[in-house]
């Protein structure tokens, strides 16, 4: 009996033993995945976080390009007029925030034209954005300076301008300010101890998050990641030490292969925690079954039968999926080999049910993923188009000018605004591009910096609904879409308004001793049907509290929760009964109008309008 006892016990802890060590060997290799995947899954975050970040970039950088195309067809670039260009890219940078400085440079490197005075005469032949314009004969981008006129760190973009013959005659380049690019990092959503940084051609840093302001414009400090980024031209992922010595998982693109890089890198540690504190979960948990289960093997006869069973139901309950291990099965028929084939089980049910887990978990963090990316990418989008729009009222000799715009999704395809002209007046635009969202946004910005530019060629409202259909009718014909806009100057010398029409509702006019609006009726296409199509134009004298009102059709259509149109004739009735407040107050009445009207009811279309009043 005692020798029985004796053999029993000791084939208990053998076996207590090599089944706590498949467990322990189980545990090591599920973490060793464990960690591989949180690699990957790190890694997988960052490019994502980098598409967002790199697709802001671009879209500045392209931004930046369309600005320089408009600017090189200026008539006062083309006239070689260094008063005039200077005068108009002033204003051009008035209009655009994200700029310190807009100017062109001949080909002997010095600056004929600038938005930002010269006090002497400036040389930058040896900037790397010139001469890589000059000697590409395209678009490029710089690297990061200190700007010899506005004395502010920047980094440039430039764009050759071909004279007659075929022949570089000059370069224009813009100035992007780091600060708003900085802005636009610290938008985005990083991990927790994550470092993002910018650099350029050189390794510079533009902009980092976090401490921005102790790393721009010095080379980036992270030797290994440097060298890890040079030879990743296009992008990739590696690990690496950061400035301090701590060890992070790195991903690198490039910006529109013009030789920037967006590098973010993520604190090993940090992707490591939930691993790690969970290995060490599951070694004090094994720790503490082996003491349990040795003095359980080495307890008398019926006590040591008694645990196994214990051992049995823990193993089914395992089985659940708490955790497995295989072990092999010793044909005994005793209580030993059942207690191994439920463990073998367990092992199946819990590997089965990990791999439902993971494919789960992959598939709700992908959709969690990308709507965050189209989340960011809108949120950004409708940054940009706000800032393109008016942010307050004109008021002026005779008139008083005010507009606002609601898009129905984040970003939309109406836009307007209203530009003074030096010897008095202003020219007004209203446009709403069919559809909404971001391809009508972003042909309505096309369409904006058209009209800025062309305002000043060609004054007239006909002539310049003519020009800017010219201008964009092949943009449209491509993207399948198409404007209609209208647009008015008025004098203030002669108090005259000059209207014209491309097929967008007619606007209103109501005459301060009226009691009813009138129409102002031009003829004109859709912006984008016939590239040579003519605008018919109304001109009208106005009186002092003379009203007139464009909008779009989104304002009549709104519709109520019986299904019934604002209509133009509501429209008129709101512009009479706010005829005596000031432009910027009848436009908050005549919203407020049509938030009534709608109540719950969600829109479908973009809705603006534009008020011009004429003053004493």
């Amino acid at each position: 009996m005692e020798g029985r006892f004796f053999g029993l016990r000791w084939r208990l802890l053998a076996l207590v033993a090599i089944l706590l060590a498949a467990w322990l060997a189980l545990v090591l290799v599920a973490q060793r995945d464990e960690r591989t995947a949180a690699v990957d899954a790190v890694h997988r975050e960052e490019t994502l976080l980098l598409r967002i970040v790199t697709s802001n970039q671009s879209a500045q950088i392209e931004a930046g390009r369309q600005l320089l195309e408009a600017i090189a067809r200026a008539p006062a670039l083309a006239a070689h007029d260094a008063a005039g260009c200077s005068a108009f890219l002033a204003r051009m940078l008035a209009a655009s925030p994200m700029y310190v400085n807009i100017g062109v440079v001949g080909r002997d490197g010095k600056i004929w034209c600038s938005a930002v005075p010269l006090s002497s005469t400036v040389d930058v032949s040896d900037r790397s954005y010139f001469k890589r314009a000059m000697a590409t004969r395209r678009f490029a981008v710089g690297t990061y300076q200190v700007g010899r006129v506005t004395l502010t760190p920047a980094v440039n973009y430039a764009l050759p301008v071909a004279g007659t013959g075929g022949e570089v005659e000059a370069v224009a380049y813009v100035a992007q300010s780091l600060n708003w690019l900085t802005l636009a990092l610290a938008k985005a959503d990083l991990p927790a101890g994550a470092v993002m940084v910018v650099t350029d051609a050189d390794a510079t840093v533009l902009a980092r998050i976090p401490d921005a302001e102790n790393f721009a414009g010095k080379p980036l400090q992270e030797a290994g990641v440097r060298a890890a980024v040079s030879g990743l031209p296009a992008g990739g992922v590696f690990e690496a030490a950061d400035a301090a010595g701590v060890q992070h998982l790195w991903a690198t693109t490039s910006v529109a292969d013009l030789g920037m890089h967006v590098t973010i890198g993520v604190p090993s540690a940090t992707a490591f925690a939930d691993i790690d504190r969970r290995l060490r979960t599951h070694l004090v948990v094994l720790g503490v079954a082996t003491v349990l289960a040795l003095l359980a093997a080495w307890l008398g006869g019926g006590y040591i039968l008694r645990q196994v069973d214990a051992l049995v139901a823990a193993s089914k309950r395992l089985a659940a999926g708490e955790l497995g291990a295989f072990t092999p099965v010793i044909a005994d028929r005793s209580e030993l080999e059942y207690l191994a084939r439920t463990f073998n089980d367990m092992s199946a049910a819990l590997e089965a049910r990990e791999r439902e887990l993971r494919v789960a978990e992959a598939a709700k963090r992908a959709a969690e993923v990308e709507i965050a990316v189209t989340h960011a990418h809108m949120q950004i989008a409708e940054q940009i188009q706000q800032s393109l729009l008016p942010q307050s009222p004109l008021a002026m000799a005779g008139m008083q000018v005010a507009g606002r715009c609601i898009p129905v999704e984040s970003v939309g395809g109406d836009y307007f605004g209203y530009f003074p002209r030096k010897r008095g007046g202003v020219d007004s635009f209203v446009g709403d591009v069919s559809g909404h969202g971001v391809g009508a946004a972003l042909l309505m910005a096309e369409a904006r910096i058209t009209f800025l530019t062309e305002r000043l060629a060609e004054p007239g409202a006909a002539r310049m609904l003519t020009k800017l259909n010219e201008v964009l009718h092949d943009d449209l014909d491509h993207a399948g879409h198409f404007i209609t806009a209208c647009c008015a100057t008025f004098d203030a010398a002669t108090r005259q308004l000059k209207y014209a029409n491309g097929g967008h509702p007619p606007a209103l006019l109501l005459r301060a001793g009226e009691q009813a609006c009138t129409t102002l009726e031009a003829e004109g296409l859709l912006l984008g049907l016939e590239k040579d199509a003519k605008f018919g134009e109304v001109t009208v004298k106005l009186a002092a509290g003379d009203m007139v009102v464009m909008y779009t059709d989104g304002v009549t259509e709104t519709k109520n929760e019986d299904g019934a149109e604002f209509g133009r004739e509501r429209l008129e009735q709101g512009v009479l009964a706010h005829r005596l407040a000031d432009a910027e107050t009848a436009i908050d009445q005549l919203f407020a109008d049509l938030a009534q009207f709608a109540g719950t009811t969600p829109r479908d279309d973009d809705v603006t309008i534009v008020i011009m009043k004429a003053l004493v």
